[in-house]
């Protein structure tokens, strides 16, 4: 796990800013999420980084979050799921203990997704974290990535593993993952995100993606946006920007101002959306 934190703005104490997760994509190293740190800098945003291993997201094609009526204390340490577990602990615990404003969630590609899940799992189904009010949005950028049950898209992610022989290792353990676990892994995952029913239904959600993505396709990418817009009773709560011709997770880096303002105006609606529902309570 990768835990750094990313504030230059002197101005304000750490905890009367609010923090934004930024959730990184399989292969990637805290300088490839700086660009997205300075850029939340700029918009008023602490930044805490979160990077799961590679071994990590193998796992999670066959396992994600437990079920509701399963104790965390009863489940092995040594089992494919725990990293994301301890790194979903570890996040909450240090919002907990910082006490932002609020905070938000920045997923990249499927790895954010995978620790997304299990964020989402310890914020709403356990007493211990009082978060639920604090989290104002959710930014999914070339994410999720439907994968059909198989595991071909993850061995063309895998392709960006650095190191040859850590590479090697995780396209053989890929391989060698049962199919029907896959699949019904895939189907619970896509299903999850399509029908969130684990207490952040209603929390605002800004998809950012393109047109020619091979790990993200947009076909449907664009057919859950609109599902979760027809849940969520339209465009304003549920929104999108597709940009033309960038790869995966890098439209900041071909769109830098596009994508600036569309986070930044995703980020003024949620906490335009945060004062009304306060002043309703």
């Amino acid at each position: 796990m990768v835990n750094i934190i990313t504030s230059t703005c002197r101005s304000t104490t750490r905890n009367e800013r609010p923090i934004v997760i930024l959730a990184g994509w399989l292969g990637c190293h805290p300088k490839n999420l700086q660009r997205y740190a300075q850029m939340y800098d700029r918009l008023g945003y602490t930044s805490l980084i979160r990077i799961a291993s590679p071994a990590s997201v193998v796992h999670a094609m066959t396992n994600g979050p437990l079920p509701s009526n399963t104790d965390i204390g009863d489940v092995d340490d040594n089992d494919g799921s725990s990293e994301m577990r301890h790194i979903a602990i570890n996040t909450l615990q240090h919002i907990q203990q910082v006490q932002p404003p609020h905070f938000i969630v920045h997923i990249f590609s499927n790895n954010g997704c995978f620790l997304w899940e299990w964020i989402r799992y310890m914020l709403f189904h356990k007493s211990s974290y009082n978060l639920q009010n604090k989290l104002l949005g959710i930014i999914f950028d070339s994410a999720p990535a439907y994968y059909q049950g198989k595991v071909d898209g993850l061995q063309s992610a895998l392709e960006y593993v650095g190191d040859k022989e850590q590479r090697d290792k995780l396209i053989k353990l890929a391989r060698s993952l049962d199919t029907n676990r896959v699949k019904r892994r895939h189907n619970k995952f896509w299903n999850g995100l399509c029908n969130d029913t684990y207490g952040s239904e209603n929390i605002p959600q800004l998809y950012l993606y393109s047109d020619c993505d091979e790990l993200a396709n947009v076909k449907y990418l664009e057919e859950l946006i609109a599902y979760r817009r027809q849940q969520m009773s339209g465009k304003e709560r549920v929104r999108s920007r597709k940009f033309v011709g960038s790869s995966h997770c890098g439209h900041l880096k071909k769109y830098p101002t596009e994508y600036e303002e569309s986070v930044g105006n995703f980020l003024e609606f949620c906490t335009a959306a945060d004062g009304f529902r306060r002043s309703r309570l």
